[in-house]
């Protein structure tokens, strides 16, 4: 083999070795820009393995205790990936997040935890609910620090209203999240589509939520106590205006986040 080859390997390797041993705490810096709405403190280790003690979301503590080991055979598609896992009781995490050019990559999420503390992160701390939520996604990209595409499912587990000494069972419930793309025959980014169905319990729900990529959405769901409900669910649901011929509560509504 030529020097010439031999210096060129030896290169790489050595270019390598500093890649991946580099300390975490300076790729972090280098590689999130400034303002960005994730923040991470106590990191730890080097950029092949390591730890980080807190994960916020805009200002606010989201996971805790993370662990991460580094893909590196995405990168010849210039991806930074890595795996990442950990959490607390009130949140666990598992799944692959990748830095690629223009934004972020997930994939193959999983993620559980109580309802109440992810109503507080998304900055509605006194909404009247709670239970257990699961989030499967084989994928979740961000562009702009907003979702732009998903695929997967989000279920709610055990819901119920919370206002009152008595919480009031609501049920299971599932949502399925897909990537749509723009109306035939118009150009435009994708949007995200929830369908909402019920699982188990009292209260029959279903619909669809639309979330586009300029922040806005819209909603249209309708709602229905079962037979043999408690009184005090379909009390509630009166508050919501007239039923339709089928007895169920609609409600739909659009804005911008």
């Amino acid at each position: 083999m030529k020097l010439r080859n031999l210096l060129l390997i030896g290169l790489a390797v050595l270019l390598w070795s500093l890649l991946v041993h580099a300390p975490a705490a300076s790729v972090y810096a280098w590689l999130v820009p400034a303002g960005t709405p994730v923040q991470l403190s106590g990191v730890e280790g080097d950029l092949d393995q390591g730890k980080v003690q807190a994960l916020a979301l805009n200002g606010r503590p989201l996971l805790q205790n993370l662990r991460w080991s580094f893909q590196p055979w995405w990168l010849p598609l210039l991806r930074l990936s890595f795996h990442v896992e950990g959490g607390s009781p009130d949140l666990g995490f598992s799944g692959r997040a990748a830095r690629v050019i223009g934004g972020f990559n997930l994939a193959g999420i999983e993620a559980q935890g109580g309802l109440k503390p992810l109503l507080g992160l998304a900055g509605v701390p006194f909404v009247p609910l709670d239970g257990r939520v699961r989030l499967d996604l084989s994928s979740l990209k961000l562009r702009g620090n907003f979702p732009s595409d998903a695929d997967g499912t989000l279920e709610a587990h055990g819901l119920a209203w919370a206002l009152g000494q008595n919480p009031m069972p609501l049920g299971d419930f599932k949502a399925t999240l897909s990537t749509v793309g723009p109306q035939a025959g118009t150009a435009g980014p994708n949007s995200i589509r929830a369908v909402i169905a019920s699982v188990a319990g009292p209260l029959d729900a279903s619909g669809e939520v639309h979330l586009q990529a300029d922040r806005g959405y819209d909603y249209d769901l309708q709602l229905k106590a079962k037979d043999g409900a408690d009184p005090n669910l379909r009390n509630m649901l009166q508050s919501l205006g007239q039923p339709d011929t089928n007895g169920y509560y609609h409600l739909r509504n659009r804005g911008q986040l």
